[in-house]
């Protein structure tokens, strides 16, 4: 494996025991959280458990509008986000994004629950979190919940198995 990783100059994240990037490298190895986001009704948040992390390619994380230091990885569950999402999909957040931008895909916790969901800010100030799949009408956040919403980060980029 050491020949094949210094063949391909390919770094040690080519070893089966894995490894951290070292200065050469341009991969960022993210957190990965055994934290699900409810593509869905909602998911009260359990706590923060790092299970492993995800190696991604700084230059492609910045592709994609995020700062790479202050990104990590949680899975979706639930349906209300598909096509777009798939159920059990890895989320990558960026946790520097928290402003509210129209049709953007966020990480929202309200209340207790934590949701990934489309969002917008409506005329008249109010948020709607909106699903993707149309079996799911959009949620309002009203005046009396506002002090509730915390954006978490925006999904910059999204994997998951076949």
């Amino acid at each position: 494996m050491k020949r094949l990783r210094e063949r391909l100059d390919a770094g040690p994240w080519l070893s089966k025991s894995g490894g951290t990037s070292d200065a050469r490298s341009n991969f960022i190895h993210l957190p990965l959280f055994d934290i699900h986001a409810s593509a869905g009704l909602g998911m009260p948040v359990g706590p923060e458990v790092q299970l492993g992390a995800l190696a991604l390619d700084r230059a492609f994380l910045r592709a994609q509008g995020a700062n790479p230091d202050r990104c990590s990885v949680i899975a979706a569950s639930g349906d209300s986000m598909e096509p777009s999402i798939p159920n059990g999909a890895l989320l990558v957040v960026d946790h520097g994004q928290t402003e509210i931008r129209h049709g953007h895909i966020m990480v929202v916790n309200v209340g207790e629950d934590l949701l990934v969901k489309r969002i917008r800010r409506r005329l008249d100030g109010l948020v709607e979190l909106i699903s993707d799949n149309p079996a799911y009408p959009p949620e309002t956040i009203g005046r009396d919940m506002i002090d509730q919403l915390r954006i978490v980060g925006r999904v910059v980029y999204y994997c998951r198995t076949p």
